[in-house]
C-alpha cells in the first residue's frame, strides 16, 4: 500500500478534512439546539453520516488499502446482521428498536449502521495505536472507548429517534455488547496486521463526534 506521504495531494486532502469536519459539526450542533431547524437536521442526519463516511474512507480507496477496506466490509457486515438480530430478538443489545432518523432500513435496522459501526470502531482503533503497539491495550482500549462513545450518544439517539429502548431504560446487555462486538472487530484488525497511524481524519472524527452528543446532552 503506498504512503500517504507519497501523494502530496492527498496530505492536503486530509488536512483540510481535519479543519472542516470540526466546523462541519459545530454548526450541526447549534442548529440541532434551535427548535425550527430541528425538523431539517433530523432529515439530514443520514445524509450527513453518509457524507463523513466518504470523506473519512476516500484516502483507503486511493491508497489501494485492500485488507484494509475488507475489514471494513466484514466488519460492517457483521454488525448490520447482529443489529438485524437484536431487534429482532433482544438477544444481542437488548430489546429496541430503530426510529426514521437514520434513514433507509432493511428488516428494521437503518442501513448505515454498519458503517457507522465501522468508523466509530476504527477512530478508536486508530487513537489507541497513536499511543502504543501492544496487541492487547489496542484490543482493551477500543473496547473502552468504543463503550464510553456508545455511554454518551445513548440519551441523545432517543431523544432524537434515532433508536429507542422497551421501558426508556438502556440495560447494561447493550454496554457489554458494544464492548465485545468493537474488541473482536479490533483483534480482527490485528490479526490482518493493518495500520492506521498516517490516517488521522478518522481519529479526529471519533473526537468530533463524541464532543457534537456531548454538546447535545447539554443542549437537548
Amino acid at each position: 500500500m503506498k504512503k500517504i506521504t507519497h501523494i502530496p495531494w492527498l496530505s492536503s486532502y486530509m488536512r483540510l478534512t481535519t479543519i472542516l469536519l470540526p466546523i462541519f459539526y459545530l454548526v450541526g450542533l447549534i442548529a440541532h439546539s434551535i427548535d425550527r431547524l430541528l425538523p431539517a437536521m433530523l432529515v439530514m442526519t443520514p445524509y450527513t453520516i453518509f457524507f463523513t463516511l466518504v470523506l473519512i474512507f476516500l484516502p483507503y480507496f486511493v491508497l489501494g488499502s485492500k485488507r484494509l477496506l475488507t475489514w471494513t466490509a466484514v466488519t460492517a457486515i457483521i454488525t448490520l446482521l447482529l443489529e438485524i438480530v437484536g431487534v429482532e430478538t433482544g438477544m444481542v443489545f437488548g430489546g429496541y428498536d430503530y426510529g426514521s432518523t437514520l434513514g433507509i432500513k432493511l428488516l428494521g435496522v437503518p442501513l448505515i449502521i454498519g458503517l457507522n459501526w465501522v468508523m466509530v470502531v476504527l477512530g478508536a482503533i486508530s487513537l489507541m495505536e497513536k499511543y502504543t503497539d501492544y496487541f492487547w491495550y489496542k484490543v482493551l482500549g477500543t473496547a473502552v472507548i468504543t463503550t464510553l462513545f456508545d455511554f454518551v450518544m445513548e440519551p441523545v439517539a432517543m431523544k432524537l429517534d434515532y433508536w429507542m429502548w422497551d421501558g426508556g431504560v438502556i440495560p447494561l446487555q447493550n454496554y457489554i455488547a458494544w464492548a465485545v462486538i468493537s474488541a473482536g472487530a479490533a483483534i480482527l484488525y490485528e490479526r490482518l496486521k493493518l495500520s492506521n497511524r498516517e490516517h488521522y481524519p478518522v481519529r479526529v472524527i471519533l473526537i468530533v463526534q463524541l464532543l457534537f452528543f456531548i454538546g447535545l446532552r447539554i443542549l437537548l
